[in-house]
């Protein structure tokens, strides 16, 4: 018993995190109760009362920084304070981390889509997957929704859950406190709309250099399910083409790992805009949503074992070699 608590002790803080992860796979709290969609309702707001035509590009850069760090500072500060009254600091690790961490609302709605789908139900897989992305559903046929579901799906859970996992264990819940809010901002202010170039062009910036190493150990983890020295040429000359090189790359590395065909043309405000293609020449079935989902999930899962084996790798060669040493 003794030698248990000793270990939850030493290994508190693996623990919390690996209870959080595993109860994102299973619950969520209703958006209406998460304050993640409280600071999106704060961010449009922002952009309501600042993001005026009178206004120029550099006021509107300003703002962005000035208005971000307004709402991030109180909330480090307030858990800073909890650090110190709470009698488990950890505690409020958990807590913070589970509201963070986005899993199983997210893919519940994916998995809808994919029910509505199999049973040919488009117009309410467009209407699910409107809420999910910028362009425009409606003109999309059965291949366009299947590209477009396959993307959002790679983007959607790479950028907020494997993402705050990896910030949180490299900077901490500050670390990953600030990605969340900042990958929020860049959200409601879309620099691929318009009207926002100017007030998210920073926080987009910034967004996209926290997400390169997260988006480039996921390139390489989706590797293992194809042949990664043949493919991994082909991987870098797509994503040089794609707007965003390491997004390129994340989804040009699952694309050729499922063996099907991302990218290409699509519409955002009723302007079309014309994307290179990833992957092979060939377009996604129905079914392939599916397999989408399974290896997303798998990949969580080899990310977690391979965090587990980080942890306690060192512990456990080093209890064989003082056993051998006897």
């Amino acid at each position: 018993m003794d030698a248990t608590l000793l270990l939850l002790e030493q290994h508190s803080v693996y623990f919390s995190f690996m209870l959080v992860a595993l109860c994102s796979f299973f619950f969520s709290l209703p958006k209406d109760l998460n304050p993640l969609s409280a600071f999106a309702v704060i961010f449009q707001q922002i952009s309501t009362k600042v993001n005026l035509e009178t206004r120029s590009d550099s006021y509107k850069r300003l703002a962005s920084i000035l208005s971000f760090t307004i709402i991030f500072s109180p909330l480090a500060l307030i858990i800073s304070q909890l650090y110190i009254v709470a009698f488990k600091p950890v505690a409020i690790d958990i807590i913070v981390l589970y509201v963070l961490l986005s899993w199983h609302d997210r893919m519940h709605v994916y998995q809808q889509i994919n029910t509505e789908l199999q049973s040919k139900n488009l117009p309410k897989a467009k209407l699910l997957l409107a809420d999910l992305t910028l362009r425009d559903t409606k003109p999309l046929s059965l291949v366009g929704i299947n590209k477009a579901t396959i993307e959002s799906l790679v983007l959607h859970m790479s950028n907020s859950w494997f993402a705050v996992v990896f910030w949180y264990l490299t900077t901490g819940i500050y670390g990953a406190l600030f990605y969340q809010l900042m990958s929020i901002c860049s959200q409601q202010w879309n620099c691929k709309q318009e009207k926002h170039q100017a007030l998210g062009k920073i926080p987009s910036i910034i967004v996209q250099t926290l997400q390169l190493p997260v988006h480039i150990l996921l390139s390489f983890t989706f590797s293992f399910y194809d042949r990664p020295i043949k493919t991994l040429l082909a991987k870098f000359k797509q994503s040089v083409h794609w707007h965003h090189f390491s997004s390129g790359l994340l989804l040009s590395s699952f694309a050729l790992s499922l063996q099907i065909q991302l990218g290409g043309v699509r519409m955002y405000e009723s302007e079309k805009v014309t994307y290179s293609n990833l992957g092979f020449n060939r377009p996604p079935r129905v079914d392939v949503i599916n397999l989408a989902i399974q290896r997303i999930t798998l990949t969580a899962w080899f990310w977690l074992i391979c965090i587990t084996g980080y942890e306690f790798l060192p512990s456990i060669l080093a209890y064989f070699g003082g056993a051998y040493n006897y």
